[in-house]
C-alpha cells in the first residue's frame, strides 16, 4: 500500500500531474481571455494526457504547490489542509471520476481515525482543480477513472504552452 492510500483502485489508474499551463485565447490580434490547462497522465497511458481546463487562479494555486512557491500567508488550499490537520483528518486520495455535461467531477477521500481501530471515510465532491491543489500539498495520490482516457490527447499537442512557474 502506498503512502496516503492504495496503490490500486479498481477502474482507476494512478495519475501524475504533468504540469499546469497558461493559455491565451485570441480572436485575430486581440486577446480575449486567459485560462489554463492541467495535464494528468495515467500510469499506462503512454503519450496520452487528460487535459482539464481550469481558471487562472486555480492554475496558480496548483503551480504554487507543484513548484514549492512560498506565500506570505496561507492561501485557501493551504488553509483547508491546515483545518483538516487540526481536526485529525487526512487526505487519503483524490479521484477524477467522470465528465458530466462537459464538466469533470472529482472526489476527495478523507480519513478520520477514531477510537480503537475505527476509521471513518468521508467522500467530498470537489472540482478537479481544487482536488489536485490539495493532493499536491499533502502528497496524496491522484487517480483518474479509466473511462476518461477517451478524452485524453497526445502530450505533444501541448508542447508550445507556457508552464506556469516552471523552474
Amino acid at each position: 500500500m502506498g503512502e496516503g492510500g492504495e496503490d490500486r483502485l479498481e477502474g482507476y489508474t494512478r495519475a501524475e500531474l504533468v504540469g499546469v499551463y497558461e493559455m491565451v485565447v485570441k480572436a485575430g490580434e486581440f486577446e480575449q481571455a486567459r485560462a489554463a490547462v492541467m495535464l494528468l497522465k495515467g500510469e499506462d497511458w503512454g503519450d496520452l494526457v487528460l487535459p482539464i481546463f481550469i481558471g487562472e487562479a486555480e492554475a496558480r494555486a496548483i503551480a504554487r504547490a507543484l513548484y514549492g512557491v512560498p506565500t506570505q500567508r496561507p492561501m485557501t488550499h493551504d488553509l483547508i489542509v491546515n483545518i483538516l490537520g487540526a481536526l485529525g483528518v487526512r487526505v487519503e486520495r483524490v479521484t477524477i471520476d467522470a465528465m458530466v455535461n462537459s464538466v469533470y467531477m472529482a472526489t476527495i477521500t478523507l480519513v478520520q481515525e477514531g477510537e480503537g481501530s475505527r476509521v471513518r471515510r468521508h467522500y467530498v465532491d470537489a472540482r478537479p482543480s481544487d482536488s489536485v491543489a490539495i493532493a499536491l500539498r499533502v502528497g496524496a495520490p491522484i487517480y483518474v477513472n479509466e473511462n476518461l482516457k477517451q478524452y485524453a490527447q497526445s502530450e505533444r499537442g501541448f508542447e508550445k504552452l507556457r508552464n506556469l512557474y516552471e523552474p
